[in-house]
């Protein structure tokens, strides 16, 4: 049975790099295949018989008998597995190259491609190497004259070249001298592409570059860029984009001045074919790595291109748009490339254009912001960005939409299910400690170093494959799946953006762009993030405390209204807040280790738990402003802020002045030198921050004198509702709106109510009547009139919330003494409790409802308990008045139900 291959086996399907010659010349007929014989023989003979008459015939002296055995030979050479059945013959290279010496160059043209067909197999290079095949070749492509010679020769070193060892041989010989020569000289397409095709294999071995540098082959194939065939063009792209220009200058050199940037830029603004566009974009991608070459680039108006390219990308595919956009971003490394790209405004905006448009990639809008990044160091830059990009707008959107909408929905699902089991979890998740610290999953670094790898990476990671992803995006559903796919928030993403803020938050930076950072969206972005990220990046942070601390623009400091920020961001329920808080002096050590230290890590393992490192954070910021507004100078500039008429917005100013002020400023600023007062009252319809401020400064003043008013106050009612022992009785009848009988204890009545004293014992008629008639208001119940005389008569009776307010009419009416006091401390009593009752005001006891009214202030401003603002905003627009009492009470320490705005006073 025999194990070879069918009788006449197909002819080897070469590629294109291997048989080019084919496609180049249309007349090259060496390559023809042997016509079927009628009668089957095995291959082993077929090769057999070839051979042996080459064998005869290399020693005829006839060149026709010559030639027609190497052309019945060559057609064979050309098959599949025709080196299984060639290799039997040992004498088969001595043969073939007992030919090539024979003085014929037909004949010579004729081995030479059977050498070329046979090296196609790698197998066959090892017994190639025991021959001089490689010296003869080397020899014969020094006369560049015999072009077909010359093709021939470099075909077939372009097949051996692939083992180092044949590349070592061909330098030796030296190779890369010819192939400069032909390479210069030669106008011949095919020889040129197989002198091309030849050195691209030959430039993987550095030992090779070196050579063909000193020869100028690289120039020399860059020429070639231009060529009229196409083929001949796509191996000198293949050859540029295959040589590693990483090692050796003068690589970038011989291609700067080949004009390979000309060359790219033409290919891609013509309409190629897709891989001719693609190859093209690779070799660009390739050589823009390179700091000189992306110079070179710049200079060349390849930024122009890269423009225009971008702008009319409704002919590119979404590959090659986002192609040009990333090398775009690559170029801004170079300080000449960013002068120019400063110098055009609509280069500038393609940055800021695309940030709105992120969901292009995941790492889409890193590239974008590294590219930014690049400029921060240019002042006149930051100046443009500032004024004329809505720098700060823009980077507020994506603190927004990119980085907090990741810890917002975290917070979310926390809180989403059972807000105390979730208060838990989160509490224990502050609890790090070094066990659960190692197995956490590693993280990525916070910290950007803006290298180059950085830059290519969106370069490198877009490939052919994502456009037909990207392309199978047309449905709607699908653009949703997609949006949410591409936008990845990582912790990269929070260090660029930071990078950029915190670059224009330093001291150095010009006062002018410095006061833009002073943006209450972003201040209150910046809080809210520190609070919700577990692990903040520590340059949001510093760029707060450096916000607190520069002398210079205080200014604009104090019109943020920082510490109400941070409050309602750090706390969930400021009503609990500690007004007192004492700093744990670990947790101040290790913040300030944060904020001087360069390196960006922050040290979790070592606070105490999460509300302390608020707290500290907290704490430490509105000391910062403390420290400033607080001298001399500030207090004189605020007053003179404050009395300005060309200042609309004075609220956020007075937020700041209530929680940092020294508190014997507050009297000066509030209603002495200037109308802070006014201030705070014109914009109650914020009624949160409004309530929040009168509730900072009441506190304020509280701690100073430690006074708990609301207990004196109601002690003092508690005297005041207290009556004298009754003994004596006189019973007469009162006939109330001539409907009811009421029994009633004069001595009672006379104790309680002046008018009923007069009434009684005056000199009046009813003095002596048994039954005396009462005329009720037409608005007052006789329930309510019954109800206030079992009050007096039972001090146990409890008060009916249903007649309270004809109760308090009664008693202004008929001058009643210690029952409205009474029913002052039970309606400040429910009040406490969460009852709210309408009160009416007593012409009698006018200072009792006034002081009723600011003990509820005092209250709704003093307690620790959730109160809706709303009840605030509510008595503040009804009682202004008295408001205002209470608020100068407090901040001149003084009790509000003493004095003169004392009830008790006889």
């Amino acid at each position: 049975m025999s194990i070879s291959p069918p009788p006449f086996s197909p002819p080897r399907f070469t590629s294109n790099e291997e048989d080019n010659n084919d496609n180049i010349n249309d007349d090259d007929d060496d390559d023809e295949y042997i016509d079927s014989a009628r009668t089957l023989i095995s291959s082993f003979d077929l090769y057999k018989n070839a051979i042996d008459r080459l064998r005869l015939s290399v020693t005829s002296q006839s060149i026709e008998q010559q030639q027609n055995s190497l052309e019945h030979f060559k057609p064979l050479s050309t098959r599949t597995n025709a080196w299984l059945y060639m290799r039997i013959h040992d004498d088969l290279f001595t043969i073939l190259l007992d030919y090539l010496l024979i003085e014929n160059i037909s004949i010579q043209s004729t081995v030479l491609s059977i050498f070329a067909n046979i090296a196609c197999e790698l197998a066959s290079h090892e017994q190639i190497f025991e021959t001089n095949l490689i010296d003869i070749v080397c020899g014969k492509v020094v006369d560049i004259n015999q072009i077909d010679i010359t093709n021939r020769c470099f075909r077939l070193l372009g097949n051996v070249c692939t083992v180092e060892d044949a590349a070592r041989k061909m330098i030796e010989a030296d190779l890369t001298r010819s192939m400069g020569n032909v390479l210069r000289t030669c106008t011949d397409a095919a020889c040129l592409h197989s002198t091309i095709r030849c050195s691209r294999k030959l430039s993987t071995y550095a030992f090779c570059r070196d050579r063909m540098l000193d020869s100028m082959c690289l120039l020399s194939i860059c020429k070639q860029l231009f060529a009229e065939k196409v083929a001949l063009r796509k191996e000198a792209m293949k050859a540029v984009l295959e040589w590693d220009i990483d090692s050796s200058d003068r690589s970038r050199s011989q291609l700067c001045e080949g004009e390979i940037f000309r060359f790219l830029i033409t290919t891609m603004e013509g309409k190629s074919d897709k891989e001719y566009r693609h190859i093209a974009f690779r070799l660009l991608n390739n050589l823009l790595r390179y700091s000189d070459m992306r110079t070179e680039f710049g200079l060349r108006n390849g930024l122009d291109f890269l423009l225009n390219m971008i702008h009319n990308h409704q002919y590119q595919s979404t590959y090659e748009h986002l192609k040009c956009i990333g090398l775009f971003c690559v170029c801004c490394q170079e300080t000449n490339n960013r002068r120019l790209i400063k110098d055009d405004m609509k280069k500038l905006e393609i940055f800021f254009n695309y940030l709105e448009k992120y969901q292009y990639r995941s790492n889409f809008l890193d590239l974008l912001l590294t590219a930014i990044c690049q400029f921060i160091y240019d002042e006149q830059s930051l100046i443009i960005f500032v004024k004329q990009m809505q720098f700060i707008e823009r980077m507020c959107d994506l603190l927004e939409s990119v980085v907090m909408i990741k810890y917002e929905n975290n917070e979310k699902r926390l809180l989403g299910d059972d807000e105390q089991d979730s208060n838990k979890i989160k509490k224990q998740k502050t609890k790090h400690t070094t066990d659960t610290r190692q197995q956490q999953q590693q993280r990525i670094p916070v910290t950007i170093e803006f290298n180059e790898s950085l830059f290519t990476e969106f370069v490198e990671n877009t490939h052919l494959d994502d456009e037909r992803h990207t392309s199978a995006l047309s449905s709607s559903s699908s653009q949703i799946a997609s949006k949410n796919t591409n936008i990845e928030i990582r912790r990269r993403t929070e260090g660029l953006i930071f990078t950029l803020l915190s670059k224009l938050s330093y001291e150095t930076t010009d006062k002018n762009l410095r006061r833009f950072l002073y943006n209450r969206r972003l201040v209150s972005l910046l809080i809210r993030y520190i609070y919700l990220c577990d692990e903040p990046n520590p340059r949001a942070i510093r760029i707060l405390n450096r916000l607190t601390k520069m002398i210079d623009c205080t200014e604009y400091l104090i019109e943020l209204g920082l510490p109400y920020l941070i409050i309602i961001n750090f706390y969930s329920n400021i009503y609990l807040y500690e007004y007192n808080y004492n700093i744990n002096n670990d947790d101040q050590y290790l913040l300030n280790i944060l904020l001087n230290d360069n390196r960006a890590f922050f040290q979790r393992l070592s606070w105490t738990n999460e509300e302390n490192r608020l707290k500290t954070i907290g704490y430490t910021l509105i000391k910062n402003i403390e420290n400033h507004i607080n001298t001399p100078y500030g207090i004189n500039e605020i007053i003179r802020r404050l009395n300005d008429t060309n200042i609309d917005e004075k609220f956020h100013f007075m937020l700041t002045l209530i929680a940092t002020l020294k508190e014997h400023h507050l009297m000066s600023i509030l209603f002495q030198q200037s109308s802070g007062y006014n201030y705070l009252i014109d914009q109650s319809n914020d009624e949160r921050a409004c309530f929040w401020t009168f509730r900072t400064l009441v506190h304020r003043c509280i701690s100073s004198t430690n006074r708990t008013y609301i207990n004196e106050f109601l002690n003092e009612l508690q005297t005041h509702l207290q009556t004298p022992t009754i003994t004596q009785t006189r019973n007469i009848e009162l006939n109330i709106n001539n409907k009811q009988l009421i029994t009633v204890n004069t001595y009672l009545l006379c104790l309680h109510s002046d008018y009923f004293k007069t009434l009684f014992h005056g000199s009046f008629s009813e003095r002596n009547q048994t039954v005396i008639p009462i005329h009720l208001p037409e608005t007052i119940s006789i329930e309510s009139f019954v109800h206030l005389i079992n009050l007096l008569t039972n001090n146990n009776e409890i008060i009916q919330l249903n007649h309270i307010i004809d109760l308090f009419h009664l008693c202004d009416k008929y001058l009643f003494d210690y029952l409205p006091y009474r029913l002052v401390y039970y309606i400040l009593e429910q009040f406490i409790n969460g009852i709210t009752i309408d009160i009416i005001d007593i012409g009698s006891k006018p200072k009792l409802i006034s002081c009723l009214i600011r003990a509820f202030f005092t209250h709704l401003l003093t307690s620790n308990i959730n109160i809706s603002s709303e009840i605030f905003s509510k008595l503040l627009i009804n009682y202004s008045d008295e408001f205002r009492t209470l608020i100068i009470s407090f901040l001149k320490h003084k009790c509000w139900f003493h004095d003169e705005y004392s009830p008790f006073l006889s």
